[in-house]
């Protein structure tokens, strides 16, 4: 096959198309240090200009597109975000209760004050920056507020919210539907905005449900209160064909079908040490009949921080083989990469993908992923296998 275009690749992978290589992703790549050294450029180099950093180094991994990336600003930084309850120390949940009693309760009053012009100029200028500043990597947009608003716990703090919901729920329900109206308007916008500027026809959302023991709330309560309000906002892009990629954090298994139920057709973020199974996910098929996406994340919690090259290669190759060879398969990370991450092994990843041939399988049959101790199903034991690499290539042992 003749070698595609970074978005004839994004594109036809998408669409379920014979495609020259399975696709990579980047934006997710924390550390002003690690992002220099990709980059090829000084710390000084870096911080003198982020965002051309950043770029630089999702060139140098030759990424076919990108998310909105994360852009570390100072040279100490470890994360760009994060939420301690202490910090909303005496925030009882009648907060959210309160909340809930000021909003309009039909349609024409809260669309009253949604600002449509506004809001299409804020994503015309996210379009016009990608195309303009990333150097011919394609955006992947990603819109948190178009995959829903559940995490409520950012303003209120997780110990208000959770027993808001279960002392509350139709508040807290009321809020989700409130905001959840509005971004159906946002997402009528993006549906044009993707005709007008051509985009791969793929979008990442979702927001986190889950922690490692599983969904954050009752299943029930979000099939009551919250799912119905994600699927409200994402029916018009559904519709329209854009397929939709959810942000899968934790112990997600108890949501994939109703993830799928509601419209989606793509995950990404695996963990696989709480027992998430690619091959497991790969035999259900979208509302559509599509066969899924994967944004199959590079373990940014065990094997890009801690794994040898070996286990690096390892868990490529079982992405590919879980994909049937790749099918629907677009490489990233699971998460935002740690400082603590050595850049040696996202180079070593995301060059070994580039060589595979598509449809290429290492290992028929099921396999497990290499960094569990025991397999995921019975009877599986996880493999080792030889391959053009060196049994420890050039990035030494972690």
């Amino acid at each position: 096959m003749q070698t595609l275009t970074k978005k004839e690749r994004l594109v036809r992978q998408a669409r379920g198309q014979e495609v020259d290589r399975v696709p990579a992703l980047g934006g997710w790549v924390g550390g002003v240090r690690n992002l220099a050294a990709i980059g090829g450029i000084s710390v000084d180099q870096y911080l003198s200009d982020p965002l051309a950093g950043v770029i630089r180094a999702n060139l140098a991994l030759r990424v076919d597109g990108m998310i909105s990336p994360v852009v570390p600003q100072r040279l100490e930084e470890i994360r760009t975000s994060y939420v301690l309850d202490g910090s909303f120390a005496g925030i009882e949940p009648e907060a959210l209760l309160a909340e809930a009693s000021h909003l309009p309760d039909n349609e024409k009053d809260i669309l009253a004050g949604f600002d449509a012009n506004a809001e299409e100029q804020r994503y015309r200028a996210y379009f016009e920056e990608a195309f303009h500043s990333w150097q011919g990597i394609e955006p992947v947009p990603n819109f948190w507020e178009i995959g829903g608003h559940f995490p409520l716990y950012t303003e209120y703090g997780y110990t208000a919210f959770w027993m808001a919901c279960a002392l509350y729920p139709e508040a807290v329900g009321k809020i989700y539907r409130v905001r959840s109206l509005r971004s159906r308007e946002r997402a009528k916008i993006l549906i044009r905005l993707y005709r007008e500027y051509d985009l791969v026809p793929i979008m990442f959302c979702g927001e986190d449900l889950a922690n490692n023991q599983g969904p954050m709330v009752s299943p029930d309560f979000l099939r009551q209160y919250y799912l119905p309000t994600v699927a409200m906002i994402i029916e018009p892009l559904v519709d329209s064909g854009v397929r939709l990629v959810h942000h899968c954090d934790g112990d997600v298994r108890q949501l994939i079908d109703d993830f799928i139920r509601i419209g989606f057709s793509g995950f990404q973020g695996f963990q696989y040490e709480l027992g998430i199974d690619l091959y497991d996910l790969r035999q259900r098929r979208s509302r559509l009949g599509e066969e899924l996406l994967f944004f199959t994340g590079l373990s940014v919690s065990r094997t890009l921080p801690f794994g040898s090259s070996r286990d690096v290669l390892d868990e490529v190759d079982y992405f590919i083989d879980a994909t049937a060879g790749g099918q629907g398969m677009y490489l990233f990370t699971s998460n935002v990469s740690g400082v603590e991450v050595p850049p040696e092994n996202l180079q070593l990843a995301y060059r070994y993908l580039r060589e595979q041939a598509p449809g290429k399988v290492h290992q028929a049959g099921l396999r497990a992923w290499p960094g569990l101790a025991h397999p995921l199903r019975p009877g599986v034991q996880p493999v080792s296998f030889s391959s053009a690499y060196p049994a420890k290539s050039e990035t030494a042992d972690r």
